[in-house]
């Protein structure tokens, strides 16, 4: 399964933000401003070493690129504003990375289709960026509150809009599924004349020497000319799930739900009674108030462990119901509390919940089929002896932490100098990390899921031997006896349980 992430391209400046929210508005100016509306209300969202970064500079969507890359993220997909007369905002980001070819960021486009307007604009779909940003002056300045209007015109308009997506589409880094590049479209139902306009673009990718465009409709499920149909959450979930007044006195806010019933909903649901494609989207998690204040929706008590568990889960569902790719939300949303990057609070504990969902979502004890449960008694005991094994090795490596001890201390003491870890799971990714500012070299990881890895260092398969090593350390430890018998085939030096170690190390 590949996982593709949304990807918000607000955080440069441009004119059309600075006249419309004020001088140097991006979306840091909303998170920054954030406040706590309610006791246990974590804001503002604050990321990790102040990195209120520029979109526009080269070094930031490198460094994205390789977060992606260390964590298994496969791709972005950058809202595209593309209105009336060929209008564009935001758009540099994208155009940057089509410049920039040595950044190795897998990408693809979301028209986000609506009109921009203020809140009391009559329009009934559109984007309100900053409700908390609006007053009484620019109202009697601008009436009818539309600032970037949309309107889709004839096949003389198509055809620019398509000109510009060609470089795009054509690019080697685009994702492509069944050899088509995918395009996502956010409010297809806003389109009159959607039909026309997917097939006039189709014959002009065809023309182009594609296999045409993988056209993916968000939240929109009977509508015709769609590959693909997405649920894009939370929002899908909050409109069908949620009262829009689901006023909570205590927290003075518009909405509220709690994060894992909110998931619990998103995996258990069965999907329209239909032959189309369906992708089941996820979610990190969500605050909308920086940007809406007190009319905002919130989705409290979110943790990156629940994350963890739901994310497998929904990896499973998408992977049964025969697809490749997930959307998840997002990348980068601060405004909306929905972002992988590492923040203040959590440093970079999402992300390697990503990692650890997309390594071990396959595992047996991740049952999906709407209705969670283990198939048998002795199903269920081999699963609690599992987590077991896990507690007592966290538990004996807490109380070498209590005493100042380093397992990597312990192993330069033995004369290890160069090690392999087998199984890079939750217990290994420690490993990974205790290991990284010791004396102790990592030469490579061993892992059934060598292909998801992102590490770096090599990591290879089971059975697969690379390079010279004092030890080989194995993370599964309730597995141990098995494992050690596989490795002796291949390898015939010391080979430890990190249950030995963390017992040992003192």
């Amino acid at each position: 399964m590949k996982i593709v992430t949304m990807y918000l391209p607000q955080f440069h400046r441009v004119a059309e933000n600075d006249a419309w929210w004020g001088e140097g508005f991006t979306e840091w100016v909303a998170v920054r401003n954030a406040r706590s509306l309610y006791e246990g209300h974590e804001q503002p969202k604050e990321p990790l070493n102040d990195n209120y970064y520029d979109l526009l500079n080269e070094e930031t969507m490198k460094w994205q690129s390789e977060l992606m890359h260390k964590y298994g993220i496969y791709g972005q997909c950058f809202y595209h504003y593309y209105f009336k007369d060929g209008r564009k905002i935001l758009e540099k980001p994208a155009e940057n990375l089509l410049k920039w070819k040595y950044i190795d960021m897998a990408f693809c486009l979301c028209w986000a289709n609506e009109s921009w307007a203020r809140s009391w604009s009559n329009l009934t779909e559109k984007n309100v960026w900053s409700s908390r940003g609006e007053d009484e002056q620019e109202r009697t300045k601008n009436p009818s509150g539309i600032l970037m209007e949309q309107k889709y015109g004839g096949e003389t308009e198509w055809k620019a809009h398509y000109e510009y997506l060609r470089p795009f589409f054509q690019d080697s880094r685009y994702i492509r599924i069944e050899g088509k590049p995918v395009f996502l479209i956010f409010q297809p139902s806003l389109i009159p004349c959607l039909q026309q306009m997917l097939q006039y673009w189709t014959k002009m990718a065809e023309t182009d020497g594609l296999d045409g465009v993988y056209f993916i409709s968000v939240n929109s499920f009977e509508i015709p000319g769609f590959q693909a149909y997405l649920y894009h959450e939370p929002q899908y979930t909050l409109m069908h799930n949620y009262p829009r007044e689901n006023v909570n006195a205590d927290k003075k806010i518009r909405r509220y739900a709690k994060y894992a019933d909110v998931w619990n909903k998103i995996i258990s649901r069965s999907g329209p009674e239909s032959k189309r494609k369906l992708i089941q989207g996820g979610f990190t998690g969500y605050d909308d108030t920086p940007r809406r204040g007190t009319g905002g929706s919130v989705i409290g008590q979110a943790a990156p462990q629940i994350f963890q568990q739901m994310l497998s889960k929904l990896l499973k569902k998408n992977e049964d119901m025969g697809n490749e790719i997930i959307f998840l939300n997002a990348w980068n949303e601060w405004g909306e509390g929905m972002y992988l990057e590492p923040d203040l609070k959590d440093g970079y504990a999402y992300l390697e919940a990503v990692q650890y969902a997309l390594m071990h979502y396959k595992e047996e004890h991740v049952e999906i089929f709407y209705n969670t449960e283990v198939k048998n008694l002795a199903e269920s005991e081999k699963l609690v002896e599992r987590y077991r094994c896990y507690w007592r090795v966290l538990h004996q490596w807490m109380l070498l932490k209590e005493r100042n001890c380093n397992i990597g201390e312990y192993l330069y003491r033995k004369g290890i100098r160069k090690v392999a870890i087998y199984g890079l799971g939750m217990l290994g990714l420690h490993l990974v990390k205790e290991l990284e500012d010791s004396s102790v070299e990592i030469i490579y990881g061993i892992d059934r899921a060598a292909e998801a890895m992102h590490q770096s260092f090599p990591v290879v398969i089971p059975g697969e031997m690379i390079g010279m090593v004092d030890a080989v350390i194995v993370t599964p430890v309730y597995a141990f006896d098995e494992i050690y018998t596989v490795l002796r085939k291949v390898y015939q030096g010391e080979i430890l349980s990190l249950m030995e170690l963390v017992t040992d190390a003192e």
